[in-house]
């Protein structure tokens, strides 16, 4: 969904519970990401510049993914039958060189945390260059708009009570991206989900998305997705959100390297451990969202994402 190695369909975190019954919520939402990945390399094996980092030639060589990226997002969801929603989610990708490398840098300096790499490499690029075991390779450099993917998804709310809200979600994508550059696969995606909301305190709700998604085609491999979140109703119209998004890798790459804390493995091979925090509010038929989220434990998610999201009902 975010980055060049991951062209394939992917679940956003959703309820199981129903909207009004013939209602329409539409959304928009803009996505703020930094991404940064490098091949393995020893920085004692090359003669660095006077600044620290790599040689010009030697960055372009040892660069998986370095950019930025904003993402804009239209979505919309019609609850046709009391148990039955209708949904569809577009995206428009632009990619470019950025402005939050220095950021990043100093905040992981500031807790001690690695920087994987990215020091070593000049900032505000914007270069990508992936190869994987199954033939597929994705490649491009520079400024880049282009289109993605249209996700159709269909939700049905067969169990509902106080507490426990049950659901099913199929979903298939229809592959309108640009295949090139990694915003599309090119052919189309199935998907299924099971999705359960617990509620069971006045302030406290926690949710469980589960689900399966397999390629068509495309050199991808069937993928496992697991979404866990609390959520914290601070006031009547304001809750706090932690979230887990946890995907297993459709491709693996060609090189091995250690992983700090995985140990050995290979290159984009290691599932995505996304960690996300959040605010979300509603007032009436407005709603709004906001979160950070990071990669913290695997890195193959986005180094960074900042997501602005706000919605409409209309009844």
């Amino acid at each position: 969904m975010y980055a060049p190695h991951l062209p394939w369909f992917s679940f956003s975190a959703d309820t199981a519970a129903a909207l009004p019954t013939g209602s329409t919520k539409t959304g928009t939402a803009v996505y703020l990401l930094n991404e940064f990945s490098s091949y393995p390399f020893d920085p004692d094996d090359y003669t660095l510049e006077s600044d620290g980092r790599l040689p010009a030639a030697e960055q372009i060589t040892l660069t998986a993914m370095d950019y930025e990226s904003t993402i804009l997002e239209l979505s919309v969801d019609w609850q046709a039958l009391a148990k039955w929603r209708f949904s569809a989610d577009w995206r428009l990708h632009f990619r470019y060189g950025g402005f939050m490398d220095s950021t990043i840098e100093w905040w992981h300096g500031l807790f001690g945390l690695s920087n994987a790499g990215r020091e070593f490499f000049d900032q505000n690029r914007s270069h990508w260059n992936i190869n994987s075991t199954s033939g597929l390779s994705m490649s491009g450099e520079g400024n880049v708009v282009a289109p993605g993917d249209l996700d159709l998804l269909a939700l049905w709310s067969f169990w509902s009570s106080p507490k426990l809200k049950l659901a099913a979600k199929g979903a298939v994508k229809i592959p309108l991206g640009r295949q090139d550059g990694g915003f599309s696969s090119g052919y189309p995606d199935l998907g299924a989900e099971f999705l359960l909301d617990w509620h069971p305190f006045i302030r406290w709700g926690f949710y469980l998305n589960t689900g399966i998604i397999i390629p068509l085609a495309g050199g991808g491999k069937v993928m496992g997705q697991c979404i866990p979140a609390v959520e914290f109703r601070a006031s009547k119209g304001i809750s706090l959100l932690v979230q887990m998004n946890v995907q297993s890798s459709p491709i693996i790459g060609e090189l091995d390297y250690i992983h700090p804390t995985f140990g050995k493995t290979t290159m984009f091979a290691l599932p995505q451990t996304d960690l996300k925090i959040g605010i979300k509010g509603r007032m009436n038929r407005f709603g709004w969202q906001f979160y950070i989220e990071e990669d913290p434990l695997s890195w193959e998610g986005p180094d960074i994402l900042l997501f602005f999201g706000a919605d409409w009902t209309f009844q």
